[in-house]
């Protein structure tokens, strides 16, 4: 025999109430609980970048005597786009730790020119580095029309170098290299 239950609106109610905690899960918070959170640790501080000390030398390069873009009359030259510097530095070893020391040379090559003749050396061997003991010289001219060393005429010599003032570790070539046409040979063409 089934038995019927004749229940009122508020039993209802209690039924439904009672199907719907049994179907919430066990870990769920009633609204009388507080919420429980765990704390977080901090996120790590990131460690302290370590920037490499480097200096800077840079320079102009120029073609005396031809008028392309660029051309300075004063000094009767343009400069020379393409074209690389090298720098000679000469020093002791320094790292050799039996007192020994040692002879050593530094020798780079410069970025290439861009349109105003700029080049520019990052020396990050800074114990090998010196005003005193650093040269520049011309290395490679782009154009076979402007090739031959003016200044300095002897490709041998360097240009000394001078500290840029308020610039902490930068120098510049103290005067311009230059190359010039070889002898029966004309100025390249205007681009």
């Amino acid at each position: 025999m089934v038995s019927v239950m004749k229940m009122n609106g508020a039993g209802v109610a209690a039924v439904a109430v009672l199907l719907l905690v049994a179907m919430l899960p066990s870990h769920a918070s009633t609204m009388d609980e507080p919420a429980v959170y765990k704390r977080a640790a901090p996120a790590p501080a990131p460690a302290p970048v370590k920037h490499q000390p480097v200096i800077i030398v840079q320079g102009l390069i120029y073609c005396k005597s031809c008028k392309l873009r660029g051309y300075n009359h004063d000094m009767d030259a343009s400069p020379l786009p393409n074209a690389t510097a090298k720098l000679v530095c000469y020093g002791g070893g320094g790292g050799n730790k039996s007192g020994g020391g040692g002879y050593r040379v530094l020798n780079m090559t410069s970025t290439t020119t861009d349109e105003v003749g700029y080049f520019l050396f990052m020396v990050y061997d800074v114990a090998m580095f010196s005003r005193e003991s650093c040269r520049v010289y011309l290395r490679t001219s782009p154009t076979a029309r402007c090739d031959a060393p003016f200044l300095p005429a002897d490709a041998s010599l360097g240009i000394v170098l001078e500290k840029e003032e308020k610039k902490k570790a930068v120098y510049s070539a103290k005067n311009v290299l230059m190359y010039k046409p070889r002898k029966g040979r004309s100025c390249p063409r205007y681009h």
